[in-house]
């Protein structure tokens, strides 16, 4: 996938972000008004970011749908049946 041209800062800021609440965290000993505020920052600089671009470049975005169906079943049954064939059988 290729990044688009807000890719890279996108990035950074979700790291500086992840940064920010590892140090800053109220359950690890953090101010929490200043956790608060520091979050109110970091996502208004996160929403004023330009999205990445997608690899589709130009088409809508396609959703992936599980249809519940035969398929689920089937795959189930074969694990299963693939698991109990490596087991030893059970003798009493």
């Amino acid at each position: 996938m290729t990044e688009g041209p807000g890719g890279d800062e996108r990035r950074h800021l979700l790291r500086e972000y992840r940064e920010f609440i590892r140090a800053n965290h109220p359950d690890r000993g953090g101010d929490p008004d200043e956790f608060v505020a520091g979050l109110e920052r970091l996502r208004a600089l996160m929403d004023a970011a330009p999205p990445a671009a997608t690899h589709l470049s130009g088409k809508a975005a396609e959703t992936t749908v599980f249809r519940r169906g035969r398929l689920p079943g089937r795959l189930w049954r074969h694990l299963t049946e693939r698991q109990r064939r490596r087991n030893n059988p059970r003798v009493e």
